[in-house]
């Protein structure tokens, strides 16, 4: 987005006060140098080539006044979008989990900031975007089914995580 305008210096201006200064002068040196000429008849010469000359010149400096505008316009934006990166990032940084923990050993509650035992998921969906949803994994859905008249097999799954074949 790019900056208001009433933010920006005015190089356009300073561009045209530049083209007219330098007109200025060109005409007050070119009268110190021709001694039997006015100011006046310097400053709107008559021969073509001058005048040819100081409008080209007059014509640069505007030039480089809009291009010094546009210059400052696509430098503001771009620090403008930086800034606006910048807050964007460290809102996504904000909801991450950092630190330690504290988790209990038995249950697996851990503790919130106010000291409180919540469920794991509790606490992560609360400090982070994160959601959870229900399933059971291949071992459990194994270990808890109750479905016997499909005659599907019922295991068992002993402390160091092995299933076990359950006599029926």
């Amino acid at each position: 987005m790019p900056p208001s305008s009433s933010r920006n210096p005015p190089f356009i201006l300073v561009g045209c006060l530049l083209a007219f200064g330098y007109w200025v002068v060109e005409a007050y040196l070119d009268t110190l140098m021709i001694e039997n000429v006015s100011f006046a008849m310097r400053l709107f010469p008559s021969d073509k080539n001058e005048l040819w000359m100081r409008s080209i010149t007059f014509l640069l400096f505007i030039g480089f006044g809009l291009y010094s505008h546009r210059a400052h316009v696509r430098i503001r934006s771009t620090e403008l979008m930086n800034v606006d990166a910048a807050w964007l990032l460290k809102k996504a940084l904000s909801k991450t989990l950092r630190g330690n923990i504290p988790i209990c050993a038995f249950c697996r509650k851990a503790r919130n900031q106010e000291g409180e035992w919540v469920t794991l998921e509790k606490l992560v969906t609360a400090r982070t975007e994160a959601e959870f949803s229900a399933g059971l994994c291949n071992k459990c859905q194994i270990q808890h089914s109750s479905d016997k008249t499909t005659g599907a097999r019922k295991m068992k799954m002993d402390k160091d995580g092995n299933e076990n074949r359950v006599k029926s």
